[in-house]
């Protein structure tokens, strides 16, 4: 891997500073003060999709190389540092998952224009269905900016001593391109002090109510979303304090409230969205994973990866396609090699090794947090039908939970389609009038 591009404002000044007072211990929250206003661009190139993903969830702007331009070559992945006859299998499972990958989303013969579709593709497996079989070993490339804080969670990630063999080479590359006094600042044993076992426990009932068969649940919410968001609402344009204005409506605190939310929200005045907030868990594929991640205004909590590897009975989630292929059998027997062969490797290099053998289709669990007005946006993207399907089930379910919560709230939690016009341009789906209809009769049972 390599860090090119990279580029800083301010860093010169922050390097003065630390000379000309001769800092050489500064505690956390004053580092990070100073170095929130600092500007760090740069773009990791040829990493691996373990380490781009762990890099995500850091949830600075970010831009990832589609796996679509992935190339299938033998330089197309990064398998870790194994004894000759180990890195021997490695290498010889991994070519495995390429050559099925490309035998699943072989093109037919002819010229296409554009973006390929399904009845193009000689199985009717798309290329991103057929990524689903592909190991995180995967190379991508991830374009960064950030502002200077957040160094000190970047340093924090590649100095865990549970990725000690992930983030080794880009330690050294970041080192080269920061000021020495900064460095020194950024302590490398520096784990935060998170005390994992707590922060398990304190999880473990949440992620006891997710599985393969309720793969989004509602966890957590306030006990009435219209009310929060009407409080908010009164705060900004009423003399009085809102519980005084709720107080003197009584019993029908409720639907004024709800009245006030639909007249604000009606101005444009989408902020007051922020005061109604839900908790959700998922689960997922590591495909959708990663999108969720690019939706960074929720908070997110994973369950370790180290739970992929020991999970052997855990079900990889594999698209229709592919199930009604005549490839399904050896995609199964295929994960299954991974499974067998990674959990090898976790107990004879260290789970950190074993990670580029987790698959796209694996399984993980997640705890969401977030407010309705990053949903409204999310949901609006991923419900549409250009959206990847596995996230737009989801996303499905996430708007017709939400509903029960509130119609007015998440009203326009919709497709752009079915509010008017469509915003995907040339890439629309031309299909306005039947999205209409679908959202008709999905979310008819809410309304009632």
């Amino acid at each position: 891997m390599r860090v090119a591009n990279f580029e800083a404002t301010g860093l010169e000044k922050l390097e003065a500073w630390i000379e000309r007072n001769n800092y050489n211990d500064i505690n956390e929250q004053t580092l990070k003060q100073v170095l929130q206003t600092i500007n760090i661009s740069f773009v990791l190139e040829e990493i691996d999709r373990v380490q781009s993903t762990l890099i995500c969830e850091l949830k600075d702007s970010y831009v990832q190389q589609s796996q679509r331009y992935v190339t299938m070559s033998g330089g197309a992945y990064i398998l870790p540092e194994l004894d000759y006859d180990d890195g021997q299998k490695a290498v010889k499972l991994t070519e495995k998952a390429f050559d099925l990958y490309c035998r699943m989303s072989k093109l037919k013969e002819g010229d296409f224009s554009g973006r390929p579709k399904v009845q193009h593709y000689l199985h009717g497996i798309p290329i991103e269905d057929a990524r689903y079989i592909l190991p995180l070993s995967t190379k991508t490339n991830v374009c960064v900016a950030m502002s200077g804080d957040k160094l000190l969670e970047l340093f924090r990630l590649i100095n865990d001593k549970k990725y000690a063999a992930i983030f080794t080479e880009l330690y050294k590359e970041m080192m080269s391109n920061l000021p020495a006094g900064l460095v020194s600042l950024l302590h490398r044993d520096n784990h935060g002090g998170v005390r994992q076992d707590l922060v398990k426990d304190f999880y473990v009932g949440y992620f006891s109510k997710i599985n393969t068969e309720n793969n989004l649940v509602l966890l957590e919410c306030f006990s009435n979303q219209d009310m929060k968001v009407g409080f908010g609402a009164l705060t900004s344009t009423l003399k009085e304090a809102p519980s005084q204005v709720i107080n003197k409506w009584g019993q029908d605190a409720p639907v004024k409230a709800k009245g006030v939310v639909e007249r604000v929200l009606g101005y444009g005045h989408e902020s007051i969205a922020e005061q109604a907030r839900t908790t959700f868990g998922m689960m997922c594929s590591m495909v959708t994973y990663h999108q969720q991640l690019r939706h960074r205004l929720s908070q997110n909590f994973r369950e370790e990866l180290s739970i992929l590897l020991q999970d052997k009975d855990r079900l990889p989630k594999v698209p229709e396609t592919i199930k009604n292929s005549v490839f399904y059998q050896e995609f199964r027997a295929l994960v299954d090699e991974f499974k067998t062969f990674r959990l090898f490797i976790a107990t004879k290099y260290g789970q950190d090794k074993a990670l580029s053998f987790l698959l796209n289709c694996d399984q993980i669990k997640l705890i969401i947090s977030s407010n309705a007005r990053a949903d409204i946006s999310m949901l609006s993207d991923r419900t549409c039908m250009n959206a990847q399907w596995e996230i737009r089930e989801l996303a499905i379910k996430k708007l017709m939970l939400l509903r029960t919560l509130s119609d007015i709230l998440y009203e326009k939690a919709l497709p752009s389609c079915v509010l008017g016009k469509c915003r995907e341009g040339k890439l629309s789906c031309g299909q306005q009038a039947k999205v209409i209809a679908q959202f008709d009769m999905i979310l008819s049972p809410c309304n009632n």
